[in-house]
């Protein structure tokens, strides 16, 4: 199938999030004309002002924002995707105890929904690299874009409807509902046959400025660093790490590269230590309460195979310079 070309409308759900609000830069960056699905305006109009701050047309004819509040509506998608050449599946449902229900139908009603109209060519879908491993487990083996966190999926499938709704179990199953819903996407996928190419994005731990809205996800571990708060080093094991904006930019690269149809594209630029964190925090900003490093904190021994995306881009953001751009967006 062709590429889809520059001028292109792009539907980026989730568009005022951490991820979405970069693929939908990287999407007007690209020349895209983009609409962004949010489930309430608010961040929208603050999201549309930073990217003209950024210099980009960011105006109505360039980005339309709709609302799309039910992310399980196939409905809903359908009339957010009217003339849509590409989609990017960002946007996740929240935690419940149906989160991986949830997860699986919001994935389908996407891919459903772009089989009803003709123009869509291609879907990206966000999905993680806890699909094949849990955070903090390690070992030997390589990671590739041929393994599944069949493990996680066992587990949560122990649990009861009241543990589910746990936040103790959260991670577990967050691991589960991203690894069954990227799986029975491609089973959907390989059943049906649309007339669209799919692709998805496996990102670990994202870090780099935020765009809008407050500081959350894993960019957000840096805002509580920056008040001294060491709680999530102390409790979150070492991992990968990825710049937002080179998440952002396989993302469109996943849609606009004829050779990543049915690829999946580890986003991940290397291994981290919470110490490789701190240190350029502190230097960077020797006035904030950045905490000091412990000896257990050292890089991760996980290994990835994620040469596909260092060729894409040619090259990664620096761990350095997206924690310290982290910072800068929050204000220091």
């Amino acid at each position: 199938m062709s590429p889809i070309p520059p001028g292109s409308l792009i539907v980026v759900t989730g568009i005022t999030g951490y991820i979405g609000s970069h693929v939908g830069l990287a999407a007007l960056q690209a020349g895209y004309r983009v609409r962004g699905t949010v489930r309430d305006t608010k961040k929208a109009e603050e999201l549309r002002a930073k990217y003209k701050e950024l210099g980009l047309d960011a105006g109505e004819d360039k980005l339309d924002i709709v609302i799309v509040d039910d992310l399980l509506s196939q409905e809903q998608y359908k009339k957010a995707f009217v003339g849509a050449a590409g989609i990017a599946h960002v946007a996740l449902p929240g935690h419940t105890p149906t989160w991986i229900d949830d997860t699986i139908t919001s994935v389908l009603s996407v891919l459903k929904a772009a089989a009803k109209e003709p123009t869509v060519k291609r879907v990206v879908l966000t999905s993680s690299s806890v699909t094949c491993i849990t955070p903090g487990d390690n070992g030997d083996h390589t990671l590739t874009d041929e393994d599944w966190n069949d493990d996680a999926v066992e587990k949560a499938k122990k649990l009861s409807a009241t543990e589910r709704g746990d936040p103790d179990n959260r991670l577990i199953m967050y691991c589960a509902a991203k690894t069954i819903s990227e799986q029975e996407a491609w089973k959907w996928m390989a059943d049906q046959k649309p007339g669209f190419e799919f692709v998805t994005v496996l990102p670990n731990a994202n870090f780099g400025p935020f765009l809008c809205g407050e500081a959350h996800s894993t960019g957000g571990w840096v805002a509580t660093f920056m008040k001294g708060d060491d709680t999530v080093a102390r409790t979150n094991g070492n991992q990968w790490y990825i710049d937002v904006r080179d998440d952002a930019r396989l993302h469109i690269l996943g849609m606009s590269e004829p050779q990543l149809a049915g690829k999946r594209i580890w986003a991940a630029a290397g291994p981290f230590g919470w110490n490789d964190v701190l240190a350029p925090l502190r230097k960077a900003f020797p006035g904030a309460p950045v905490p000091e490093g412990q000896k257990e904190w050292v890089s991760s021994p996980m290994k990835v195979d994620s040469e596909l995306g260092r060729t894409l881009l040619g090259g990664w953001i620096s761990l350095e310079e997206s924690v310290v751009d982290t910072a800068k967006s929050l204000g220091y």
